[in-house]
């Protein structure tokens, strides 16, 4: 019996736990085993007190037994946002806001009014604050550490002194607690303005911000929460991430920057956060005299797509400056870096001139001093200047031709340019003193007004006291019919520009009266020229006729990205031009200042130009 109770127990049990075969098993519902039990989630522990020593310099004052702080030492020191509103000081500390006003024992905190122990006041250029007061709304305890005699007692300081003493020789320092935090979690927002970054914090603790290089740096006595990540990527040409690290209650938050950009930061509450904002947005300027009537002024701005570094040059004739054409060398075909031309030419202030091409001729028209290096192009923009120091900017044509014996007329269609087939090209000494003719080239040799020789092949000289034609294909003709011991002169008129002796082709041009006008397409500019953001330098006249000389750098991540032609006409327009042409740019990009480069070329270096626009008396 008592086995058959044993046996019929232990089916049952086996039963149960689904381990019998029977088929008696096998008809009855499966087992289900009970839902999980739901643990808890454990609640994290209170963030401990913090303490900390801190600082205030200028030293805190004594006034009828209680301490003011100067403002400086809630913002740098606890991390306050403070700032004058009309006629009062306005105080925010995450969820808390504090309305003082100087001179009156008056004030809002979060919106109530209350009566201040002692008034604000003003000590010299600084605000000094009741401590006491700001300390309990803010939660916050302390004691003052050095100097070490202090008594606040109203027994012994009292109102038997109603003079403001200093608490220290030139500073004193205050021993802080306060709550610690947990870092909950970071975001960012973009627009086109800024970058917003936030650090989401349990509860409102000390914060202290600081430079580090580039990067901006929060101190704060937290804690990571584990699902916070150290990195957070944000991508962003400015700000390309954040990094955020702690260790025993003490945590570091970096906003890292790829270049120095203005930045404002402030807290909030409800939830309590720090909030960063990196401004993309700026323009920061630095002008120095270089002497009567001329000035120089480094721009650094912030745009959309990057920083802008920017050179300014003004100049006024009407105090004896003058804006000249310099070659690089007496050749055409040399060149020579804008600081060595200016250092040849004691000029104080010397940017790259015109284009030019591989072999270092000028492209477009160069006149130096009355004589013609080049012609015009293409009727490209120029500017040319008068020996007064006026200036004019616009498309520049020429009237070029020899004028053979007695009124017959040679068009020339090049000066001092690699002769091509089908026309009649004049060289002078600027050229060189000879030239090898090429197979189907002649050449027509002029020495004191006369032609002299007419080689057919070999080497054609160039007289110091004349010139040379060569001509090729189709121009043969003309050249053949000349006969030795003509008379020859070469005959160069800019249509429209009497008067002026000096000038150098550019373009294209971006200001025409005050309006914008960019003629890139019009002058047939090449992509290089006309499309994307780079280097560039511009020269722009004002409504007083006086000289604006700019030089902007570019290609440079994170230091200069440059700008567009259309940019630079607005920003030539923003400088106060009415009339302006963009120059050579890119690698040739180039400003020096008392023989010295004050730009970052592209190149890295200063390259060497065709030609220079020198600033001298």
């Amino acid at each position: 019996m008592t086995r058959t109770i044993m046996l019929s127990m232990a089916l049952w049990l086996l039963s149960i736990l689904g381990l019998c075969g029977t088929a008696q098993a096998q008809d009855k519902a499966p087992y289900l085993a009970p839902p999980p039990v739901a643990l808890p989630t454990p609640t994290p522990a209170p963030p401990p007190t913090a303490q900390a020593y801190v600082a205030s310099e200028p030293p805190a004052q004594m006034l009828q037994g209680h301490v003011l702080v100067p403002i400086t030492f809630l913002m740098n020191g606890l991390g306050v946002s403070a700032g004058s509103v009309g006629d009062f000081w306005r105080l925010v500390y995450f969820q808390h806001t504090i309305d003082l006003y100087p001179d009156q024992f008056g004030a809002r905190f979060d919106g109530k009014q209350v009566t201040l122990p002692v008034q604000p006041q003003f000590m010299g250029d600084t605000l000094l604050v009741p401590w006491e007061p700001v300390a309990d709304l803010f939660g916050v305890k302390w004691r003052i550490m050095e100097p070490a005699n202090v008594n606040l007692s109203p027994a012994t300081t009292g109102t038997a002194n109603p003079h403001r003493q200093a608490l220290g020789f030139n500073k004193t320092v205050f021993l802080l607690q306060y709550p610690a935090a947990y870092i909950e979690g970071t975001h960012h927002s973009l627009d086109a303005n800024k970058l917003r970054v936030v650090l989401n914090l349990s509860n409102p603790t000390r914060i202290v911000a600081s430079q580090k290089g580039l990067d901006v740096q929060f101190h704060l006595a937290a804690l990571r929460k584990a699902n916070v990540p150290t990195v957070q990527p944000i991508k962003d040409y400015l700000v390309p991430r954040t990094v955020t690290r702690s260790g025993n209650w003490q945590a570091d938050f970096t906003v890292r920057m790829n270049y120095a950009a203005p930045i404002h930061w402030f807290t909030l509450g409800n939830p309590p956060r720090l909030v960063v904002d990196a401004q993309r947005l700026f323009e920061e300027k630095n002008t120095n005299s270089l002497g009567g009537g001329l000035s120089l002024t480094k721009i650094r701005k912030g745009t959309q797509q990057g920083p802008v570094q920017m050179f300014v040059v003004r100049i006024d004739p009407e105090e004896g400056w003058r804006v000249r054409v310099a070659p690089g060398g007496y050749s055409v075909l040399q060149r020579n870096r804008p600081s060595r031309i200016a250092h040849r030419h004691r000029a104080l202030v010397a940017v790259n001139g015109g284009f030019f091409a591989y072999d270092g001729a000028a492209v477009g028209a160069l006149l130096i001093n009355g004589e013609w290096l080049r012609l015009p192009w293409k009727g490209r923009t120029a500017i040319a200047f008068r020996p007064d120091g006026s200036a004019k900017i616009g498309n520049m044509q020429a009237k070029a031709y020899v004028r053979f014996g007695a009124g017959v007329q040679l068009p020339i269609r090049d000066l001092n340019g690699w002769p091509k087939p089908g026309v009649v090209t004049a060289l002078t000494g600027r050229f060189g003193n000879r030239y090898t003719l090429r197979p189907g080239e002649i050449a027509v040799e002029v020495k004191a007004g006369k032609v002299v020789a007419k080689p057919g092949g070999g080497v054609a000289n160039i007289h110091a006291s004349g010139f040379t034609l060569v001509a090729s294909g189709g121009a043969l003709p003309y050249l053949n019919a000349v006969q030795r011991g003509t008379p020859a002169t070469l005959d160069i008129q800019a249509l429209g520009w009497d008067g002026y002796n000096s000038a150098v082709g550019c373009g294209p041009r971006l200001l025409n009266n005050g309006r914008v006008e960019v003629t890139d397409l019009r002058e047939a500019f090449k992509a290089d020229v006309r499309v994307g953001r780079g280097p560039r330098t511009a020269f722009g006249i004002d409504k007083d006729g006086r000289y604006i000389i700019l030089v902007v750098d570019g290609r440079q991540n994170f230091y200069s990205v440059g700008l567009t032609l259309t940019e630079l006409a607005y920003t030539m327009q923003h400088l106060g031009a009415v009339n302006a042409v963009n120059l050579d740019g890119g690698g040739s990009t180039a400003m020096a200042v008392r023989d010295q480069v004050v730009n970052h070329p592209s190149d890295g270096m200063e390259r060497s130009v065709s030609n220079a626009l020198l600033v001298m008396r």
